[in-house]
């Protein structure tokens, strides 16, 4: 049950609602003894039934434990009350940069110091051997005085807890994943570091770079398409500043930055040719944290040479040999399937892998992240065939996927 106004929860008080997300709700609480005021995060109750859940939560709770950084939410307390986990973490006034951006572009300028102060936070994590891995708009607050935060820790990986690492899964959120995140291979520091590129792209021409009417096509758009230079979509962004957009967004991690540090030196070295920022962060609500979007189609652009050369902050080339980015297969070849019985709330893994085969005839390597997405919302196998064939083209072929479905739901 959701917590009400006035509902003590051990020492503090529920004061308000700041947002409300899949994974749970965000309050404004205030600690009777202290009387400072802080935002508690708590998990919905039947999410705890589930291991994975509980174990996110927990592991968001031990990260932002060991994590201390001005650019970065604190996390003040951890509580567990009836069966049911909180988090207690610094109120911070001001909005989300997800709600700033529905507003419209930023500054330049603007843009690079919230990519700076974005830095600053992953080369301390990075630095502590923690991976954000879902850097994204929702995900950053903006306070009133112009400080940029980076919260939520919820599929943070420590590099040195194995556990964490399941081969051929993607965690993140769609459009700000990188790569090697859609394909479930390796992730390093690299990954967050392209997430950076892409706020960077979106935060200075208010678009984002990858798009697509799927979630299939926005991760293919991820390993295929090249987007725009962000100086061809805004003319008050300097040659060089989308040059090193450009670098930190390249498919392969080796020709981007390799490190936070570098990327923080490359966006310092040109900061000069942009006029000091004059836009003040709005002072709004908190937005909720949960992040809603639409998807239009993705654009079809080419990346044209650069007009100008920015020599010092090209890609350096590898000696070594480059990762292995496996293209998604453009011919789908229809295979038989078979139908299942229906567990109303669960579905049982030999049959969500014969989906999983099934939906890969037509959308290649990434059935298996579509599947398990698609499963957190039906409820019967018939309605996960029908979310499932939204992803598959229309026409015959996805007729031929629905053709597969269970008679019974």
């Amino acid at each position: 049950m959701p917590l009400s106004i006035g509902e003590m929860v051990e020492n503090y008080r529920v004061i308000g609602v700041i947002g409300a997300g899949g994974m749970g709700t965000v309050y404004k609480v205030q600690h009777v003894i202290s009387d400072r005021v802080e935002a508690m995060k708590a998990i919905l109750p039947d999410l705890l039934d589930t291991s994975e859940a509980a174990e996110r939560f927990i592991r968001e709770i031990k990260v932002q434990a060991r994590l201390s950084h001005p650019n970065i939410a604190s996390l003040h307390n951890a509580l567990q009350v009836n069966n049911q986990f909180f988090m207690v973490m610094e109120y911070i006034e001001g909005t989300t940069l997800h709600a700033r951006l529905r507003q419209g572009p930023l500054e330049p300028g603007h843009g690079v110091d919230i990519a700076l102060q974005l830095l600053s936070a992953l080369a301390y994590a990075h630095a502590q051997s923690v991976i954000h891995r879902d850097i994204k708009p929702a995900n950053v607050m903006l306070t009133n005085t112009g400080v940029a935060k980076v919260m939520d820790f919820g599929i943070a990986r420590s590099l040195t807890d194995k556990q964490l690492t399941r081969a051929g899964s993607a965690v993140g959120s769609l459009y700000y994943m990188s790569p090697e995140q859609v394909q479930g291979t390796t992730v390093d520091a690299r990954s967050d570091l392209y997430s950076v590129g892409i706020l960077l792209y979106e935060m200075t021409t208010g678009t984002k770079p990858i798009m697509g009417d799927t979630s299939w096509a926005v991760m293919n758009a991820h390993i295929h398409h090249v987007p725009k230079p962000s100086a061809e979509l805004n003319p008050a962004v300097p040659w060089p500043l989308s040059q090193v957009i450009a670098r930190a967004i390249q498919k392969l991690p080796y020709e981007r930055f390799q490190n936070a540090t570098e990327f923080a030196d490359a966006l310092r070295s040109i900061r000069g040719l942009m006029p000091a920022s004059s836009a003040a962060l709005p002072r709004l609500a908190p937005a909720d944290l949960q992040m809603t979007e639409a998807s239009p189609s993705a654009p079809k652009a080419s990346y044209p040479p650069a007009q100008q050369a920015f020599a010092s902050h090209a890609p350096v080339k590898s000696t070594a040999a480059p990762p292995v980015i496996t293209p998604l297969p453009s011919t789908p070849v229809p295979t038989p399937g078979s139908s299942g019985t229906v567990d109303p709330r669960r579905f049982d893994a030999a049959g969500l892998e014969r989906v999983t085969k099934e939906l890969a005839a037509h959308v290649g390597p990434m059935a298996r992240v579509l599947v398990n997405r698609a499963a957190k919302k039906a409820e019967t196998w018939r309605q996960l065939y029908e979310i499932l064939s939204t992803e598959v083209p229309a026409g015959e072929e996805r007729r031929r996927f629905l053709a597969k479905r269970p008679l019974s739901s």
